[in-house]
């Protein structure tokens, strides 16, 4: 310890550098509750050695080549708001938090791009951005929190995502740290025919093949026009058929949350959907969207209502950041819950959905809401099992959602499309991606011989 924090110190001023356990253990976790944690593939986090917050792309050149010579783990850390436990601490390390890294390098309204570091904060990066009469494209329920280097490292999708693409899609070029403290930098262009995209190695890489400090991504102009609707429909069938005709228009609305949570709207579902763009084009997908949906069984309701939804669509993230340990600690209520994000054929939506309705049924598992986010083929389940005296629930809820992962994979779906991996669905990688889980330890290996990018993170 005292070795890791004098060579440390010998990089970056000794005031960044953190060996407080209370501040340890905060930085040791990430949002992945414990209760959402299967029992028997439960990881044991720990306390990391240390933490450091660098200051430039050197310094963490400079941590990083430290960190091969004492075959010490490094965990890249953004705001901490990930679901799935990618940046827990499962081995003493040193927590790499790249918050201090939070500048806006370049603004091009030309190109219709922005040059930042990758500790900045999604909201402070859009409220600069909103000074220049643009936004950014990516608009997670965890703006308030996530950094963009996190959300590179999940390729998360936010509300927006149907018009403007995941964190990904945005991503022209980035800076990276490699594993042997070379400085990889991609060419920030939409389009490139010159080989493999080196970059993708980052987007959701999860932080197991370097270190992002830098990325370049897309602004969109401040919209001219945005529009919501609220909309019912007598049943999720219904509400799900008129919603591929919709998208049979090729409209893209800019929200699309879609479900049949009971306390929002019963019986049947409930759409919020909004457009936004300059006037002529909203106008235009606003005015086919509505007429098909009408046509096809929605009842408009009061328009309010999915305002509402739009400006509370953060709230959640300001109560995590009053309260991280809340936010990792199982509720109080007698309830386990958990969720699943998959992404499915469109034309096997509604067979899965029933089918995993069944399954959950005959474990005792209640489904509290099915429901879409941005386009047809991304389907969730929200579950819940009361939590009796004796009746193993928790391992009965994550049995269910393993077996529902498993039959997505089996549909010909993926397991997540938003959240990313971590070590929550790193047992299900192999049936996720067959020989393609090897191809990437090779990968891994070859690029990090000593595992100490982010160890135990993706199936790696």
């Amino acid at each position: 310890m005292k070795n890791l924090t004098e060579r440390l110190a010998a990089i970056t001023d000794p005031q960044w550098i953190v060996t407080d356990a209370a501040r340890l253990d905060e930085l040791s976790w990430d949002a992945l509750s414990e209760a959402r944690i299967h029992p028997h593939n439960r990881p044991a986090p720990v306390l990391p050695a240390c933490a450091v917050f660098p200051g430039s792309v050197d310094e963490v050149r400079r941590i990083v080549i430290m960190a091969n010579e004492e075959r010490v783990p490094l965990i890249p850390y953004g705001g901490g708001s990930g679901l799935m436990g990618a940046a827990l601490s499962l081995r003493p390390g040193i927590v790499v938090d790249l918050r201090r890294m939070n500048g806006i390098l370049e603004i091009d309204p030309v190109g219709g791009l922005a040059r930042v570091q990758a500790g900045i904060v999604l909201e402070a990066l859009d409220q600069r951005l909103n000074e220049h009469g643009f936004i950014l494209g990516h608009d997670p329920w965890t703006l308030p929190v996530a950094t963009v280097g996190g959300a590179i490292s999940t390729d998360s999708v936010g509300y927006r995502a149907g018009l403007y693409g995941s964190m990904g899609d945005q991503t022209l070029g980035l800076e990276a740290v490699m594993p042997d403290g070379q400085i990889l930098r991609t060419r920030a262009v939409p389009k490139s025919s010159t080989g493999l995209s080196l970059k993708s190695l980052f987007i959701g890489g999860e932080g197991c093949f370097g270190i992002v400090t830098e990325a370049t991504v897309k602004i969109f102009p401040t919209p001219e026009k945005r529009v919501f609707h609220a909309l019912a429909f007598d049943s999720f069938e219904h509400g799900y058929g008129a919603i591929q005709k919709a998208f049979t228009k090729r409209l893209q609305p800019a929200l699309l949350d879609f479900g049949d949570e009971n306390n929002k709207h019963t019986p049947g579902a409930l759409l919020y959907l909004a457009f936004e763009g300059s006037e002529e084009i909203v106008a235009a997908e606003d005015k086919m969207a509505v007429t098909v949906l009408l046509q096809n069984g929605a009842r408009e309701l009061a328009s309010h209502e999915a305002e509402s939804f739009w400006r509370d669509r953060h709230a959640i993230a300001r109560l995590f950041m009053a309260n991280r340990l809340q936010r990792r600690q199982r509720g109080k209520d007698g309830i386990y819950r958990d969720w699943i994000h998959v992404a499915l054929p469109a034309s096997k939506v509604l067979s899965f959905r029933k089918t995993a309705m069944e399954i959950a049924e005959s474990r005792g598992v209640r489904v509290q809401e099915s429901g879409l986010w941005i386009r047809p083929e991304l389907f969730s389940l929200r579950l819940g099992i009361d939590d009796r005296a004796g009746s193993q629930a928790q391992l009965v809820l994550q049995d269910t959602v393993d077996e529902l992962l498993r039959l997505a994979q089996d549909m010909g779906g993926s397991m997540e499309y938003t959240h990313g991996v971590g070590t929550k669905l790193a047992p299900l990688m192999a049936e996720e991606h067959g020989c393609g889980l090897e191809i990437m330890r090779r990968i891994k290996a070859t690029l990090d011989p000593n595992g100490i990018m982010n160890p135990g993170k993706l199936g790696l």
